[in-house]
C-alpha cells in the first residue's frame, strides 16, 4: 500500500500541470448517489441539500478518505434553485416525480429563433435570465432569488469539501462551449435546424458568448478563490457535428473560450459528455498543461491517451454500466486497467464518467474507491 506525501490540492494542481505526483487523483462526481448511500429519498438529498444531502457526502467522503478531489457542484440542482434558476424547465422528485426518482430536464422550445436578438442587442446575461423567466414561469425577482441561492449553496460546498481535506475540482459553473449554450434554450431539434438554415447568424453570435463565459469565470474565480472552472459541452461532439459545421461554429469558439481562460490563468475543466473520439486531435491545438478533458463513458478514454499524453489531464472514466449491473470483479479489473493505462505517465484523474449513478451498487462503489489503493500509487 502506498502512502500520500502531497496534500489534495498540490497533486492536483501538479497533475493538471503534468507534472510527477504520488498518486493519481481521486476526483468522481458523486452527484446524488450519496442521498442513496445514507439511504435518504432523493426528495430529501435535493429539497434539503444544504442540510442533509452536504451531511450524506460527507459521510461517503468519511468512508473513502482517498477521495482526494470533490467534482460535486449540487447548488445547480438543489430544489429551489433547480426550479428558478437551473438549467430550464425541469421536474423534480417529490413534486413532478415519486420521492426517489431522479431530477429531470425537459427538452424543450422555450426561446424563438427571433429571441436571438436579444443577445446582440442586451447580451448573453440578458437572453439566459429571459430564458429562466420562460421555462419556470416566473418573474425575474424569482430567477435572481434562485441565482442567489445557488451561490449560498456553493460556499456552504466548498467549505465542507475543504474541512474535509478535498480539492475542489473546480470553484463553480464557467459556462458552455459556446456553441452548445443555444441549444439549451432552443431545444436540440429546433438549434440543428438553426445550424443549418441560418449558420451566418449563429457564427456572429459566437464571440458574444466566448466574451460571457470569460466575464463568468473571471467572477467565478474572484467569488470562490478557485482558478478551475466548469465548462460543459455534449451537444457540439463529432458524434453530432459534421467536419463542416464543427470547423466552423464549435472549434474557433471553443478553443479561443479556452485560451482567453488560460491568458487569465484559469484552468478549464472541459466536462464533455457524449463522444468525442472524432475530435480528439483537435485538443493538441489547446495550450499545453492548461486545461482537463473530462470524459463520461461515450468518448474512447484509450484512444484520448494516445492522442493527448504528455498534453493535458484527462479526467474519467469508469461507465455507468460498470457501477450499476457489472460484477465486483468485472469493475475491479476495469478499473485496473484504466488507472495502470490512462495513468501511465501522470497526468490522470480517476473518476466515473460523468457523475456517479444514483442507483449505483455499494459494493461497486466500494471497489472504485478501493483501487485508488490498489492501484493508484506511483
Amino acid at each position: 500500500m502506498g502512502k500520500d506525501t502531497m496534500t489534495a490540492e498540490e497533486r492536483l494542481v501538479a497533475t493538471i500541470k503534468l507534472e510527477p505526483v504520488d498518486r493519481v487523483v481521486c476526483a468522481p462526481e458523486t452527484g446524488n448517489y450519496a442521498g442513496q448511500y445514507v439511504g435518504m429519498t432523493n426528495r430529501e438529498f435535493v429539497w434539503e441539500f444544504a442540510t442533509k444531502g452536504l451531511s450524506a457526502v460527507g459521510k461517503l467522503a468519511d468512508d473513502y478518505p482517498l477521495w482526494d478531489s470533490s467534482a460535486d457542484i449540487n447548488g445547480i440542482t438543489s430544489g429551489y434553485v433547480a426550479e428558478r434558476a437551473g438549467m430550464g424547465k425541469m421536474k423534480l422528485p417529490g413534486k413532478e416525480l415519486p420521492d426517489n426518482a431522479s431530477s429531470q430536464v425537459l427538452e424543450t422550445e422555450v426561446m424563438s429563433r427571433d429571441d436571438y436578438t436579444i443577445v446582440t442587442d442586451n447580451g448573453y446575461g440578458e437572453y439566459w435570465l429571459t430564458f429562466l423567466e420562460r421555462a419556470n414561469g416566473i418573474g425575474r425577482d424569482e430567477v435572481l432569488k434562485g441565482i442567489a441561492e445557488a451561490g449560498r449553496i456553493r460556499a456552504a460546498e466548498l467549505a465542507a469539501i475543504r474541512r474535509r481535506g478535498q480539492a475542489p475540482l473546480y470553484g463553480d459553473l464557467g459556462g458552455l462551449v459556446p456553441f452548445d449554450a443555444f441549444s439549451l434554450t432552443r431545444s436540440i431539434e429546433k438549434y440543428y435546424k438553426d445550424m443549418f438554415q441560418i449558420t451566418d447568424r449563429l457564427e456572429a453570435l459566437m464571440p458574444i458568448l466566448v466574451d460571457a463565459f470569460v466575464e463568468g469565470s473571471e467572477k467565478t474565480v474572484a467569488a470562490t478563490g478557485v482558478n478551475r472552472v466548469f465548462v460543459g459541452g455534449s451537444r457540439s461532439a463529432g458524434q453530432f457535428i459534421a467536419p463542416k459545421y464543427f470547423d466552423r461554429l464549435v472549434w474557433p469558439y471553443l478553443k479561443d473560450l479556452v485560451e482567453k481562460l488560460a491568458a487569465r490563468n484559469i484552468v478549464p475543466i472541459l466536462h464533455f459528455d457524449c463522444d468525442w473520439t472524432k475530435n480528439l486531435e483537435y485538443f493538441l491545438e489547446l495550450p499545453q498543461g492548461k486545461f482537463v478533458l473530462a470524459l463520461d463513458g461515450a468518448t474512447d478514454i484509450f484512444r484520448a491517451k494516445e492522442v493527448l499524453s504528455g498534453h493535458c489531464a484527462i479526467h474519467g472514466d469508469v461507465p455507468a454500466a460498470y457501477l450499476t449491473v457489472a460484477s465486483p470483479a468485472e469493475l475491479d479489473e476495469y478499473c485496473h486497467k484504466l488507472i495502470k493505462t490512462v495513468g501511465k505517465g501522470g497526468g490522470f484523474l480517476y473518476a466515473c464518467g460523468c457523475c456517479m449513478p444514483m442507483n449505483a451498487r455499494p459494493e461497486n462503489v466500494n471497489v472504485f474507491f478501493k483501487a485508488v489503493e490498489k492501484y493508484g500509487y506511483y
